[in-house]
């Protein structure tokens, strides 16, 4: 009888045991998953918070008082390329995620477009 539970025992043991591999190696896929999909919203989510930054920025940037109602063409011009070097370092400030005051991104782009 003690020979017959041996062999049994052995059996199960044999049977299970693949299926519990099996097993495993299915929910440690699904934590992969898991965790790429939490990257994933962590990443969209800092996108989002710079995006609105930005539109931030730009609210209070337009909020400002104008200085001259009318400008022209070189001061067009030399706003709309500062415009654009303001959009360029938030946009390379949004992938490293660094957190700088608008003085800072001011400074960026007078450095970017040369002046002092």
């Amino acid at each position: 009888m003690l020979s017959f539970t041996r062999v049994v025992a052995s059996r199960t043991n044999s049977i299970i045991a693949p299926k519990a591999t099996v097993a495993s190696g299915v929910i440690s896929r699904s934590f992969a998953i898991g965790s790429d999909l939490n990257s994933k919203r962590k990443v969209e989510e800092d996108r989002y918070i710079k995006s609105k930054e930005h539109e931030d920025y730009l609210k209070r940037k337009a909020a400002a008082p104008a200085a001259a109602p009318e400008m022209s063409a070189e001061d067009l011009a030399a706003k709309r390329a500062h415009d654009a070097a303001v959009d360029e370092a938030f946009e390379i400030l949004s992938r490293t995620g660094c957190k700088v005051k608008d003085e800072t991104v001011e400074a960026l782009a007078a450095w970017k477009l040369g002046k002092k």
